[in-house]
């Protein structure tokens, strides 16, 4: 059965089926079946190895004719050994990249309010509550990401002294420590089938989830503020034009803590 999740090489977001990343546009973008064997390096250079066998293939069959080149050869395959053992044992897992920086799209601006429920929610990877934004990262001992996931709803931000906002499209969550809850996981963790992540991929470390909840205060939201005609709220307001800051591919509208931003200024 064809996988309905997709993972970005570039940014080890996973996603539903598309052909460029939905938050950084890369292409590299397929169903997790296809690009897994690419997790397990931290970069494309995979194909070095190659050149440490075809050296030991050589001299190993040079040595027959040349027993000088035996000492070369034995120390080859111990090499060649070596290496395969190291390969194997790195390959018990997946290798962690630094998370992508995130990048507000150009003419953006940075509203302050309180999240409310306008259509719909989606469910928590962690209890199926109802949240407006969940962002999931699964990072390594050293702090990598592993792979992540982001979900979100429209919802409204009423912001403070100029009415609401519709906020919608790609999302993605910056500053995490007031939003976040970290768990140890491994492999076959029912939070990780949620993410979408494969049963069989060996992924092991600490899974940090951001959420929204309703009525979530002191957010900040960062991108391009548009007006656009929303039908939902034609009963309330003349053809239901209201002010729009829709994430678009390569360009996600920005959620951060208030507070997080004040401390750092």
């Amino acid at each position: 059965m064809e996988s309905s999740t997709f993972c970005c090489v570039q940014c080890r977001l996973l996603q539903p089926p598309t052909i460029t990343c939905v938050e950084c546009a890369a292409p590299m973008t397929a169903p997790v079946e296809l690009v897994r064997e690419l997790l397990y390096y931290r970069d494309m250079q995979i194909g070095n190895h190659r050149d440490w066998t075809m050296v030991t293939a050589f001299l190993a069959g040079s040595s027959l004719a040349m027993p000088v080149l035996a000492p070369l050869a034995v120390g080859g395959i111990i090499a060649l050994a070596i290496h395969k053992i190291r390969t194997r044992q790195q390959r018990r897992g997946i290798v962690g990249i630094d998370m992508p920086a995130a990048v507000a799209a150009q003419g953006s601006t940075t509203i302050y309010g309180v999240a409310r429920r306008f259509r719909s929610t989606v469910s928590s990877i962690l209890d199926d509550a109802p949240v407006l934004v969940e962002h999931a990262v699964i990072k390594d001992r050293a702090g990598a990401v592993l792979l992540r996931r982001c979900e979100a709803a429209p919802f409204l931000l009423e912001v403070e002294g100029s009415g609401s906002v519709l906020i919608a499209g790609v999302a993605r969550v910056t500053t995490t420590s007031s939003l976040a809850q970290r768990f140890a996981v491994k492999r076959g963790d029912p939070r990780l089938g949620r993410m979408g992540v494969p049963a069989d991929l060996a992924v092991t470390g600490q899974l940090e989830v951001a959420s929204v909840p309703i009525d979530r205060t002191d957010l900040a939201i960062t991108g391009v503020i548009e007006e656009e005609a929303v039908a939902e709220l034609a009963f309330h307001r003349d053809g239901g034009r209201i002010p729009v800051m829709r994430g678009r591919v390569g360009a996600p509208v920005l959620v951060a803590d208030r507070r997080l931003i004040a401390a750092a200024l």
